[in-house]
C-alpha cells in the first residue's frame, strides 16, 4: 500500500465529531500529520491536503496541518490559508483557544487571522481550472496577492487567469501585468495628499498608449476629494483620454467617508474617445455645471501633443488671450458657487536671453475679470527630472542659471453669490 492510501485510509477511519461537538485528538489524526509531514516534497501532497480539509474537523489538527505546508514551496501558502481558514472558523471552545494555541507556538494570533480571511479569499474562487493553478502557485505569488487588502480577490483572479495560459508566469510578469492596469500597492496607500505638495511616484491611473498627455488620475481623484460637491454635475472640459471618468469610477478608492454622487461630463475640441462631446471650450458648455477641471495645453510645450489654437501659439500674449476666451466661457457655465480648477505651469526660458512667464498667476489675473474668486491653490509635480534624457537638460539648467519648469500649480476659482 502506497503511503497516499495509507493516508486516505486514516482519514476514512478516524474518529468522528461527537454529537456534543467535542472533537477527537486520537491517533488517527496524529497518523495523517505524521503522513503528511513525510509527504511535503511529493506531488500527492496536493490531494493528502486536499482530503484532509474536507475530512477533518480537529481544528488542532488543521493548526499543526497549517504549520507544515507553510515548508513547502509550491501550494504550501495556498493550503497553510486553507487550513488556518477552516481551524478559525471554530472559533474558541472548551478544547480549542486559538490564542493559547498561538502562545504555546510562538505565534501572532493576527497574522494567523489574517491568513485564514486569505483562505477564505481563496475558497471564493469558484472557477475550478484558476482553482487549480492557485493550488501550483509560488507562495511569493499568493504572498503578493494577500499584501492588496481589499483587492485581494481581484488580484487571484488576475493571477490565476495568467497562470492558466502560462503555468510557468513568475510572480513577477504577474505583477507587472496587475500593475500596469490597476497600479501598486504603494500607490493605493497613496492617493490623497494630506498638504498642498502632491507628488505621485507611483501612479495608479496612468496615461493610455494612445494618448500622450494625459497626467496622473491621482490629480483629478484629489481635485475632486477636496474641491468638489458630493452631489452635483462635474466636466472636464479638455478631457484628453477621459481620465475624470476612470477616477471616478474608482471614486471607492478615493473618497473615503464621503459619498460622491456626482453626474460626469466629458468635453473635448478633438475627442478621443466615443464617451466625450465634441466642444469648444471657448464657448459655454451646453448646460451649466458645478464643477469643471481644466488641463490645458502648456504654453510652449504642447505643439507636438495637439492641434489647437492654444496649443500651436509660440506667443505668450496670444495663449493668454485664448485662456481669457476661455475663462469667461467656462465661468458663465458655472452655477452660482460652482468651482473651476486649473492646472498650468509656468514658462521658463531655456536661456539667460529667454524671459520667464508665469502663466498660473496671468490666469489668476484673468479670472477676477470673469465673476471668479481665488480659493486655494496646489502644487503637481511633473517628475520631469527623472524622464529619459533628463540627464543634459539638467546640466545645461545648472550652466545657464535657467531653472526648469518641474511644478504645475493648480489653482481653484469659485463663482461670486449674485
Amino acid at each position: 500500500m502506497t503511503s497516499h492510501s495509507k493516508v486516505l485510509d486514516s482519514i476514512r477511519n478516524r474518529k468522528t465529531v461527537n454529537t456534543n461537538g467535542n472533537h477527537s485528538n486520537g491517533s488517527n489524526e496524529s497518523a495523517i500529520v505524521n503522513q503528511l509531514r513525510l509527504m511535503l516534497d511529493s506531488h500527492v501532497v496536493q490531494d493528502v491536503a486536499l482530503k484532509t480539509l474536507e475530512s477533518i474537523d480537529d481544528p488542532p489538527t488543521l493548526a499543526e496541518c497549517a504549520m507544515l505546508v507553510e515548508e513547502r514551496e509550491h501550494g504550501g501558502f495556498y493550503y497553510q490559508a486553507r487550513f488556518w481558514r477552516k481551524a478559525v472558523q471554530y472559533g474558541r471552545t472548551d478544547e480549542w483557544n486559538l490564542e493559547a494555541f498561538c502562545n504555546r507556538h510562538k505565534l501572532s494570533p493576527r497574522v494567523i487571522r489574517n491568513i485564514a480571511r486569505f483562505g477564505r479569499q481563496l475558497e471564493a474562487i469558484s472557477d475550478e481550472s484558476q482553482t487549480n493553478a492557485l493550488k501550483n502557485a509560488s507562495n511569493k505569488i499568493l504572498h503578493t496577492a494577500a499584501k492588496q487588502k481589499q483587492n485581494t480577490e481581484q488580484y487571484l483572479k488576475h493571477a490565476s487567469s495568467l497562470l492558466v495560459k502560462d503555468p510557468n508566469a513568475s510572480a513577477t510578469q504577474i505583477h507587472i501585468g496587475w500593475c500596469s492596469k490597476n497600479g501598486s500597492i504603494k500607490a493605493n496607500l497613496d492617493i490623497i495628499k494630506p498638504s498642498d505638495w502632491w507628488a505621485f511616484s507611483h501612479p495608479k491611473w496612468r496615461k493610455e498608449e494612445d494618448f500622450d498627455g494625459s497626467i496622473p488620475g491621482e490629480i483629478y481623484a484629489n481635485a475632486l476629494y477636496y474641491f468638489a460637491p458630493q452631489v452635483g454635475i462635474a466636466a472636464d472640459v479638455m478631457a484628453g483620454s477621459g481620465m475624470l471618468k476612470r477616477v471616478y469610477s474608482d471614486r471607492k478608492l478615493w473618497q473615503k467617508d464621503s459619498k460622491f454622487n456626482l453626474e460626469i461630463q466629458l468635453f473635448d475640441l478633438n475627442p478621443k474617445r466615443k464617451f466625450i462631446n465634441k466642444h469648444d471650450a471657448r464657448y459655454t458648455l451646453p448646460r451649466p455645471v458645478d464643477w469643471i477641471f481644466m488641463d490645458p495645453p502648456y504654453f510652449g510645450q504642447s505643439r507636438h501633443l495637439f492641434k489647437s489654437a492654444l496649443s500651436e501659439t509660440q506667443d505668450h500674449e496670444a495663449y493668454v488671450k485664448l485662456m481669457g476666451n476661455i475663462i469667461d466661457a467656462m465661468s458663465r457655465s458655472l452655477n452660482p458657487s460652482g468651482r473651476l480648477c486649473i492646472l498650468l505651469p509656468k514658462w521658463s526660458g531655456q536661456t539667460r536671453n529667454n524671459q520667464n512667464f508665469d502663466i498660473p498667476r496671468l490666469v489668476c489675473n484673468l479670472a477676477e475679470d470673469y465673476e471668479l474668486i481665488w480659493i486655494d491653490t496646489a502644487y503637481v509635480s511633473r517628475g520631469r527630472q527623472q524622464e529619459p534624457g533628463s540627464a543634459l537638460k539638467n546640466i545645461s539648467a545648472k550652466t545657464n542659471r535657467r531653472m526648469r519648469s518641474d511644478t504645475c500649480v493648480l489653482n481653484v476659482f469659485e463663482k461670486k453669490k449674485y
